[in-house]
C-alpha cells in the first residue's frame, strides 16, 4: 500500500538526476560590433511533471493537518494537552502505516485522548477502515455527518472510534477508569472529529 510518507520521498527524489544546463556567456561588445548571447530564461527549480506529481501529495497533507483537533476544537472538553504523545494502543497499531498526526490530551479526571490522523494516496480512507479489525468488543456508534465511514471497539477500559473521509483517516482514542466512561467520551467526540474531515 502506497502511503503519504513514500509519496512524498519519491517526489523528493525525482529530479535528482536532471543536467545541469546553465551557460556562460561573455560580454565581447568593446569595439567588436560583436553582440553578445542573451542569457535564455532561467528554467523552474520544479519540473512540471514533478508539481504534478507533488500535487495530490500536498492536497493529503493539507487536509491530514486540517483534522487535528487543536485546543480551540476541545476548549469545551476540559482537557489540557500532554508533554508527549502517549504510545498507540492496540487498534492504532492495526491502522496501516503512515505519517499520522495528532497528539495527547489529558482530562482533570485523569482519562486521556489521543487522536492519530492518517493520510493515503492510493485508496480511500473508507476503503482502509474496511480492512482495519481491532479486535476487542465492537462498539455501535452512529456514523457522524461529515464522516463517510465509523468504526469502534473497546479492549478494557480503552475506546477507539475510526472516522473515514476522503482520503484521511482520523482515530480518537480514550483511556479511561471505566470502559463505559472511555465508550460516552468518544462517542461524544464523533462529531467534533467528523467535522474535520474533507468533505467530498
Amino acid at each position: 500500500m502506497v502511503v503519504l510518507a513514500a509519496v512524498v520521498l519519491t517526489g523528493l527524489t525525482g529530479c535528482a538526476d536532471r543536467p545541469n544546463d546553465l551557460e556562460t556567456y561573455y560580454d565581447t561588445s568593446g569595439g567588436t560590433g560583436t553582440p553578445t548571447s542573451a542569457p535564455s530564461a532561467p528554467s523552474s527549480d520544479v519540473p512540471v511533471e514533478q508539481a504534478a506529481a507533488n500535487a495530490p501529495v500536498d492536497h493529503v497533507a493539507e487536509a491530514v493537518e486540517a483534522a487535528v483537533l487543536t485546543k480551540s476544537d476541545l476548549v469545551n472538553e476540559g482537557v489540557r494537552e500532554a508533554a508527549a504523545r502517549a504510545a498507540n494502543g492496540s487498534c492504532f497499531d492495526a491502522v496501516p502505516a503512515g505519517d499520522p498526526r495528532g497528539s495527547t490530551w489529558l482530562y482533570n479526571s485523569g482519562s486521556s485522548l489521543t487522536q492519530q490522523v492518517t493520510g493515503y494516496l492510493d485508496r480511500t480512507a473508507a476503503d482502509v477502515l474496511a480492512s482495519v479489525d481491532c479486535g476487542g468488543q465492537t462498539l455501535s456508534v452512529p456514523r457522524p455527518d461529515g464522516a463517510e465511514a465509523a468504526r469502534a471497539w473497546c479492549d478494557d477500559t480503552t475506546c477507539t472510534l475510526l472516522l473515514a473521509g476522503g482520503h484521511v483517516l482520523s482515530g480518537l482514542q480514550v483511556t479511561a477508569s471505566t470502559a463505559s466512561r472511555a465508550a460516552d467520551a468518544v462517542k461524544g467526540l464523533a462529531e467534533l472529529a467528523a467535522d474535520k474531515l474533507p468533505q467530498s
